[in-house]
């Protein structure tokens, strides 16, 4: 047959082949000319595209220092311009590139920095190399007050009276955002104040950001943007000159790597938390709401005494607390690229009084970025799921040692981790071997106190917790020497058989 063919081809008349050659060429040029354009033409939604921009316009102009790139982001956002124009004033001389930025690029730089919702869908929002989101236009105005930072006259007669003079960090990274939360909680009778998280379509090409439950102005996204925005802001304050550029400040901070920034993504709870006072931020909320207020005349309060809006905050800064700062970060099974479970979950009667501790033994070695973590909990996933033929991933959270909790089984749902105790406590591993050695301090600080203290809230634990190791209840050498050592001398650990628990009430 492949002979024949040859003789075939051989066989054509002149004129036959020029027709050949004209519908190959016909048909090349369909090929790369008139094909539809792939669905998305904008770099995907990680914060590396924004800033290979970013060091595009750094680049191209010796004086754009990280104040000049900042003002030129700030004039692509196109809400709240009167808001940040009266806190932080105009913006400097236009920039003059060299290179004016491609369309797709100034598009995208505009998306990212808008902040908006759909019905389901987030945007103005990028994925991070730390696997958390963020709202990029409350990062950049956080950097850019920090810069200018300066805690603005009493503005009494303008709007007042104020309880607290304004700080413009502090107003435009949070207490704006938190105090219309508040508002829409109150007007609305929504259920949630703050909230909520959300999954990215792919972790390695996101695009599109589906919240995981009912909007509010304060979303996951929105807040640790700001809290992020905060802590650099606040950096930036106390840095001596020269200042570094911005795409340099944001890749230090959000990488999981030691540098010379001791500020980053995956501690911002822990950092946004040793700033945080009641009485005062619940001031800046205040302040902040009743000058936007003014700005938009009298259109966000609508004369709602400021007595009532003062309580309604208080009760909103405390959820904040409890939530963001009191505890921890967990990264959620879809962003793990979990499997769904198998079968039918049973839910846990809570709230429960056991904390199980264990070590994955297998992965051997502490994971200590984002990619590392995901792909370990997929393994584990995968030797529960198939090897064992559990339902899912036997543990209710894992810890890695990147900063962040995993989530597993969760909070609701019957774990598969400790034979015959899985209905009285949560199943908490360490990805890692700890034979002979300890998890990192941050690690053993986030399940020993974070974890504990925001299930106590949550009413997910009893008061009087009890922590115990996997070897308690099983010949097995889990959670590893050196570990089980550590939790014996916890507060709350307690030996098989005890009468009285020794936890903390």
């Amino acid at each position: 047959m492949i002979k024949g063919a040859k003789v075939s081809l051989v066989l054509l008349t002149p004129r036959m082949a020029d027709s050949v050659r004209i519908l190959w060429s016909l048909l090349l040029l369909w090929v790369l000319y008139l094909q539809p354009l792939p669905c998305y033409a904008t770099p995907a939604s990680h914060l590396n595209n924004v800033l290979s921009i970013i060091e595009e316009l750094e680049g191209q102009d010796p004086t754009m220092n990280i104040l000049k790139v900042t003002e030129f982001l700030r004039d692509l956002q196109t809400s709240d311009q009167d808001f940040r124009h009266f806190l932080l004033g105009g913006t400097s001389d236009a920039v003059v590139l060299p290179q004016p930025l491609n369309h797709t690029s100034l598009s995208f730089l505009k998306e990212v920095l808008n902040h908006g919702a759909g019905p389901m869908n987030e945007t103005g929002v990028v994925l991070t190399p730390d696997g958390t989101t963020v709202a990029v236009g409350n990062l950049v105005a956080g950097i850019e007050a920090g810069l200018k930072r300066g805690v603005n006259q009493s503005w009494s007669g303008v709007a007042g009276p104020f309880s607290a003079p304004v700080d413009s960090l502090c107003a435009l990274t949070l207490a704006k955002d938190l105090g219309l939360a508040f508002l829409f909680h109150h007007t609305n009778q929504n259920k949630e104040q703050l909230g909520p998280d959300g999954c990215w379509d792919d972790v390695d090409s996101p695009r599109v950001f589906t919240r995981s439950g009912p909007w509010t102005p304060a979303t996951n996204a929105l807040i640790n943007g700001g809290m992020d925005g905060f802590i650099l802001g606040k950096v930036l304050t106390e840095l001596q000159t020269p200042l570094p550029k911005l795409s340099v400040l944001l890749r230090d901070y959000y990488s999981q790597v030691p540098s010379l920034l001791r500020q980053k993504a995956s501690k911002r709870r822990k950092n946004f938390e040793a700033t945080f006072d009641l009485g005062n931020f619940t001031s800046q909320v205040l302040s902040a709401v009743s000058i936007l207020d003014h700005i938009r005349n009298n259109s966000v309060l609508q004369h709602l005494d400021l007595n009532t809006f003062r309580e309604r905050s208080e009760q909103g800064l405390l959820q904040f607390y409890r939530s963001y700062l009191e505890c921890p970060a967990i990264i959620p099974r879809c962003m793990w690229a979990a499997k769904p479970f198998r079968g039918e979950p049973e839910e846990l009667e809570l709230p429960l009084r056991f904390v199980f501790i264990h070590h994955t033994f297998e992965p051997s070695q502490p994971c200590t970025t984002f990619r590392e973590c995901a792909a370990d909990m997929r393994s584990m996933q995968r030797f529960h799921q198939d090897d064992r033929q559990w339902n899912d991933i036997g543990y209710s959270f894992v810890a890695g040692s990147d900063g962040y909790l995993y989530e597993g089984r969760g909070w609701h749902w019957l774990g598969a981790h400790t034979k015959g105790q899985n209905s009285k406590g949560y199943g908490v591993s360490f990805i890692g071997n700890y034979t002979s050695t300890l998890p990192d301090q941050d690690s053993l600080q986030l399940v020993k106190e974070s974890f504990t203290k925001c299930a106590v809230a949550g009413k997910k634990l009893v008061g009087d917790y009890v922590i115990q190791g996997h070897r308690q209840y099983r010949e097995t050498t889990c959670p590893g020497e050196a570990l089980y050592n550590e939790i014996r001398s916890w507060e709350a650990f307690q030996e098989v058989g005890a009468t009285e628990p020794t936890g903390k009430m």
